[in-house]
């Protein structure tokens, strides 16, 4: 009997932390569809860094707010691209973006060390 008299408390709990789940994804979901929009709008300069595959975008966007900028990943694209929102210009931020994203990138999801690639934005992707 005292284990039924359990499970309306672990019931109760359990339905709360569902509803609060489902309420910080969809505030986060939010969140990012304004800043894409804001950006799309070009009311915001960013820059959009495309994830090379092994590389954890979580862990750049993780890296990038760290460092005080705001970074989402574009989950409308059809790659893994993160935007970083530039409110000084991304003539003024790139460098900086660039050597944040460069210290992440050293490791794969994995922890192993990533073959030697270049940091560059979407903007600057060489032909060819």
């Amino acid at each position: 009997m005292p284990g039924i008299l359990l499970l309306g408390p672990i019931l109760v709990v359990a339905i709360l932390v569902v509803v609060l789940v489902f309420w910080a994804l969809g505030r986060y979901q939010r969140r990012t569809e304004m800043l894409v929009h804001e950006v799309e709008a070009e009311d915001v300069a960013a820059l959009r860094y495309r994830v090379p595959t092994g590389q954890d975008p979580a862990a750049v966007v993780a890296a990038l707010t760290q460092e005080g900028y705001s970074a989402i990943r574009d989950t409308r694209a059809a790659d893994a691209d993160i935007l970083v929102l530039c409110p000084a210009g991304v003539d003024r931020e790139r460098a900086h973006v660039r050597s944040v994203i460069a210290h992440v990138a050293a490791e794969d999801m994995e922890g192993h060390p990533m073959p030697e690639h270049e940091v560059l934005f979407v903007d600057e992707q060489k032909a060819g």
